[in-house]
């Protein structure tokens, strides 16, 4: 993912985090260390915005993760084969093997449908007969995902990875402080549409707050906690 793709993602979780909070956050420009300065009211504040991933870590980041960009990095290459050829938005959702093989046979089998000619919402499944199907939609806007990378299980205790995110960022925070002012607060994301992101908290645990003035964990879409 490119710098300003990344941005925008971080920008569209803020505002996510504030629409569940029922705040009315204004977001700065993009900038790095934190990554915004909110206004809020007469008041502003830094925010510093972290990911959060299940699944073993190492210095190259999550391994779930990694695979999740990977799968959709061929999917995305799909889709712009077959929009080079047809310009016509679908939701194209790939169930099963995801193999060199059977990614070969989904844009010759798209084009022999003739999906321009046919109404939206008109739905086929492509079979590549050796376990992968695909579920194609023509629709009004293009949305091409692997289904497999979606329907992980759910880390419902993920205390362990907030605090070491937490105490990851706080060796900063020195550094945020001096660029944006004293009152600087954390957003802590776990994408739950994503398997590398499913983790939800139970109960809100006594966390640390190594020196933030706030922390936000957002599980989006659907909630958002705060530690204050």
């Amino acid at each position: 993912m490119t710098r300003l793709a990344t941005k925008d993602r971080e920008r569209f979780y803020v505002e996510q985090a504030a629409r569940l909070l029922g705040a009315t956050w204004g977001i700065g420009p993009d900038r790095e260390s934190p990554d915004f300065v909110i206004s809020d009211g007469a008041s502003t504040f830094g925010l510093e915005v972290s990911m959060l991933f299940t699944g073993q870590q190492s210095a190259a980041g999550s391994a779930v993760k990694k695979s999740e960009s990977k799968t959709q990095k061929a999917i995305q290459n799909l889709r712009l084969q077959y929009e080079a050829i047809h310009n016509v938005p679908l939701a194209v959702k790939f169930v099963g093997r995801m193999c060199e093989e059977n990614l070969a046979k989904v844009v010759p089998s798209l084009i022999a449908e003739d999906l321009p000619s046919k109404p939206v919402g008109h739905h086929l499944v492509v079979d590549t007969n050796n376990g992968l199907r695909v579920h194609v939609t023509r629709g009004f806007r293009p949305e091409w995902y692997s289904v497999n990378d979606r329907v992980g299980w759910v880390d419902r205790n993920p205390v362990q990875k907030i605090a070491d995110a937490i105490e990851e960022k706080a060796t900063r925070l020195e550094q945020y402080k001096a660029a944006v002012g004293s009152d600087i607060r954390l957003l802590l994301v776990a994408d739950q549409f994503l398997n590398s992101g499913k983790m939800r908290l139970e109960q809100k645990p006594d966390l640390d707050k190594r020196g933030f003035d706030a922390i936000y964990f957002l599980a989006y879409p659907e909630s958002v906690i705060v530690f204050d």
